[in-house]
């Protein structure tokens, strides 16, 4: 297969344009966010699948498992310093970055699905709590691991 390099150079061009770096910025922008919105419509599916629909207090306990998870992890790092320079995705290890997340991710929907199958209401607790917990934790992996190099932008 002969690949044009005038197609390539299109392509550089295309890809350059103020079109694509708004997608990038928007894809960088929704990392985070996008990865814990799977992780949690994950868990409440792994809960749905364990135990059915969920009552008004199981949906209660739900939301107050995941604010339970942030709330203590903000309250955690309220006396650190300063955020970290780098996010991440801003990494300068793109590849790895995105390995460190989709793990996080699939660590936390384990979590959650080992959860479910305890029997009660507790799981509708503790299934966003550790899910939360582990997403969050989990992808601060990166941008430690970024910051110990001095590698942040």
């Amino acid at each position: 297969m002969k690949i044009d390099p005038g197609s390539v150079v299109q392509l550089g061009l295309m890809l350059d344009s103020p079109f694509f770096r708004a997608v990038e910025t928007s894809v960088r922008g929704a990392g985070l966010p996008y990865g814990y919105a799977i992780t949690v419509w994950s868990t409440g599916a792994a809960l749905l699948g364990e135990h059915g629909k969920a009552s008004p207090a199981a949906i209660f306990l739900f939301a107050g498992g995941a604010t339970t998870a942030y709330g203590s992890l903000k309250a955690l790092t309220s006396n650190t310093q300063c955020a970290a320079e780098s996010t991440l995705a801003k990494s300068p290890h793109p590849v790895r970055a995105g390995f460190v997340h989709v793990c996080v991710i699939g660590l936390a929907i384990a979590a959650a699905l080992a959860i479910a199958q305890l029997p009660g209401d507790a799981p509708w607790f503790l299934a966003p709590l550790v899910a939360t917990l582990v997403y969050l934790f989990g992808s601060s992996v990166e941008v430690a691991l970024v910051e110990d190099d001095g590698d942040g932008s």
